[in-house]
């Protein structure tokens, strides 16, 4: 009989080439290629770090009926509205669509979904597998999801809880990474200073 060694690694998440991450604190970064997660009342805030931190072009998927859009003046000095290209999704199924078929294109390198309903286990390693075939770059895209409510999906590979902080200063937010696949969970602070939004440990 013959016994192989096996990383256990690759059953549960495939290949294990490491992807760039887009920096949110030192070492704590969120990875492309792999599915995250931001939820809580000001959760439509959560997206600007992530396009400060990066230059390239971002897709937003949104709900068509939604009743709120984001307000190129209000975020422009965060960062430039013409980066930001909009889709109107029907429906939560034709969401997830636009967000597979996006990874494997692989353009553009940052997408944001807001989603009205939490997807199943399977719908995100749907998402996975798809970041996984994009054939068209070395870096695949890095999918956000904006989950309702208290948020949840299964396996995400991370998951951040961001609410207002504005007592203290006029623009700050409380941002708790509340679940992640291989680090701690953590709080910090978002605060805007100089049209930049940094991010602080509580003191």
């Amino acid at each position: 009989m013959i016994f192989l060694r096996m990383n256990l690694s690759l059953l549960i998440n495939g290949d294990t080439k490491s992807q760039p991450k887009i920096p949110i604190y030192e070492n704590i970064g969120l990875e492309h290629g792999r599915v995250h997660e931001c939820y809580g009342p000001a959760k439509l805030f959560f997206p600007f770090i992530l396009a400060q931190r990066c230059k390239s072009p971002i897709l937003w998927i949104r709900p068509s009926y939604s009743k709120h859009m984001v307000n190129p003046d209000g975020v422009s000095k965060w960062v430039n509205p013409h980066r930001f290209i909009f889709v109107n999704s029907p429906s939560f199924k034709n969401a997830l669509w636009c967000i597979e078929e996006s990874l494997r294109v692989g353009t553009p390198p940052l997408i944001i979904a807001e989603l009205e309903q939490i997807p199943t286990l399977t719908q995100i390693r749907r998402m996975h597998l798809a970041a996984k075939s994009c054939k068209s770059s070395n870096i695949a895209p890095l999918p956000l999801i904006l989950t309702p409510k208290d948020g949840g999906a299964l396996g995400v590979e991370t998951r951040w809880y961001i609410r207002p902080n504005h007592t203290n200063k006029p623009y700050q937010w409380r941002l708790d990474l509340t679940r992640a696949r291989l680090l701690p969970e953590k709080k910090f602070f978002l605060t805007e200073i100089k049209n930049r939004l940094e991010i602080s440990l509580p003191t």
